[in-house]
């Protein structure tokens, strides 16, 4: 053990835990336990050449495949290493201050929101899902307010979200999609409320193993794909190795506060366990925000502006880095997952935002523009809606409201770009025919050139399957030097 080894263990601790214990079960393992949460702090020693793993992981005790906070770093900096702990233990904080997460449905009297109310709990209770759901009327509740997690109104009383909402600071509050409540449609109704507040729930994929290239592109090479992506509590970054088309090896790490470090850390930490990074012919990284010549000038993850990401890990381990827009990647991993359309729009955009982002493939070609701008969807929708299109931000919090947005966005699209198809990453818009509906209203008569639309199920897998194909596109057709 390194004497930075000795310290960082002896800080853990003696770190302070309001309402737990912080034991430890060996000189590797230390445990942290609060009432409805556990967590751990695992030091891997690799030899003396290598300076320590450290893992940070927190779990619920009633479902431990389930990490609420789970990551590696290399133990070189006593800085970086306080840091990441203390981030930890807000979150095992936090993760212990409920038992259950209180669910309140609302509509006018209160009587058909406690049927369905009935028939959620009933369901949840049968996937042993540690939710509460309760039903009272739409007035009692914003005059009593309360401590509830979420709040779902029904579609007759979404108008008065902007007044729950003042009720409910704290809760994520949406509207039930028309179709949905009419139906009782409990699955639907548990999905939407485990995308609202499941810290790792993000278009779930029901196997990774369903997404292939099926384009003719030579696969022959070993590629290191990182997916990044920003939800509004917290950051996933995933890792996986790609030899010849087929996952090798796989993880990822779940952060309140996500930084570029995080990537670094990855890569670092896979390096000392003993993966050659620089056997790898390349590490494809896809990031939110505006990327130019792999340096990331704007993103949802902190901590730094115009950071040279992509010459940092170059430097380091000497393999070539690429580093993409997520939603770009997200869109070539549309067009090459089906070999049906060749040009598509990849849509997505997260409840509560008024403005989303896109990817743009054409003939293809993804579009980039100058200087990588191509999706970036603000001045479009400042030119639909007007300059201060902040009075609008209650519209991102109900299906209607959301298409209203992403209507106007997409019909811009086709009449720019006309695509064969348009695949939708936004949690709130359940029905693609009611959007592809609101869509036709812009085009009068010109209906048959609206194209198929398509919900997106897998957005990370279709980010991760993209970013592949970017690496070998650039690995095995290098096109001349652009200057932006």
């Amino acid at each position: 053990m390194s004497n930075l080894g000795s310290t960082f263990r002896s800080y853990v601790l003696s770190s302070p835990l309001p309402g737990g214990t912080i034991e430890q079960v060996d000189n590797d393992h230390i445990a942290l336990t609060v009432d409805h949460a556990r967590g751990e702090v695992n030091f891997y020693d690799l030899g003396e050449e290598f300076p320590e793993v450290v893992e940070l992981r927190i779990v619920d005790p009633d479902y431990p495949d389930d990490a609420k906070f789970f990551l590696h770093f290399e133990l070189e900096s006593e800085e970086r290493a306080e840091e990441l702990f203390t981030e930890m233990l807000e979150e095992l904080s936090e993760q212990g201050s409920f038992e259950t997460r209180r669910v309140l449905l609302c509509c006018t009297s209160g009587l058909t929101t406690t049927m369905f109310s009935n028939k959620l709990q009933d369901a949840a209770d049968t996937l042993s899902l540690d939710y509460s759901f309760e039903a009272i009327p739409l007035q009692q509740a914003i005059n009593e307010g309360g401590n509830f997690d979420a709040v779902l109104l029904a579609p007759q009383v979404g108008y008065q979200r902007n007044a729950v909402a003042e009720a409910f600071p704290d809760a994520a509050v949406v509207e039930i999609p028309p179709k949905v409540f009419a139906s009782y449609n409990t699955g639907a109704t548990l999905k939407m409320v485990m995308h609202m507040l499941s810290d790792n729930t993000v278009y779930p994929s029901e196997s990774v193993d369903e997404l292939k290239i099926k384009r003719d592109m030579a696969n022959n090479k070993r590629i290191m794909v990182i997916t990044c992506v920003r939800r509004p509590k917290n950051g996933w970054t995933g890792w996986r190795i790609y030899d010849h088309g087929e996952i090798v090896a796989s993880g990822s790490i779940t952060k309140r506060k996500p930084t570029w470090r995080d990537v670094e850390d990855i890569i670092a930490t896979l390096h000392v366990k003993g993966m050659s990074v620089s056997d790898l012919d390349a590490i494809g990284v896809a990031v939110p925000g505006i990327v130019n010549k792999g340096s990331v000038a704007f993103s949802g993850f902190s901590g730094y502006g115009d950071y040279e990401l992509g010459r940092k890990i170059a430097e380091r381990y000497g393999v070539k880095v690429y580093v993409d827009n997520n939603a770009n990647a997200a869109a070539v991993g549309c067009y090459v997952s089906q070999d049906v359309y060749d040009s598509v729009v990849l849509h997505t955009q997260q409840t509560g935002h008024l403005i989303g982002g896109q990817g743009i493939v054409v003939d293809g070609h993804l579009l980039k523009g100058h200087g990588n701008y191509a999706g970036q969807l603000s001045p479009l929708f400042r030119a639909i809606n007007g300059i201060d299109a902040k009075r609008d931000w209650d519209l991102a919090w109900t299906p209607e409201g959301m298409r209203s947005i992403v209507a106007p966005m997409l019909a811009a699209d086709i009449s720019l770009v006309a695509p064969d198809a348009i695949y939708v990453a936004v949690d709130l818009l359940y029905d693609m025919d009611v959007l592809r509906e609101d869509i036709a209203a812009y085009f009068g008569s010109e209906t048959e050139f609206i194209p198929d639309v398509y919900r997106v199920e897998d957005y990370r897998e279709l980010i991760a399957l993209g970013e592949l194909a970017l690496c070998l596109q650039k690995l095995n057709h290098p096109r001349p030097h652009r200057k932006h």
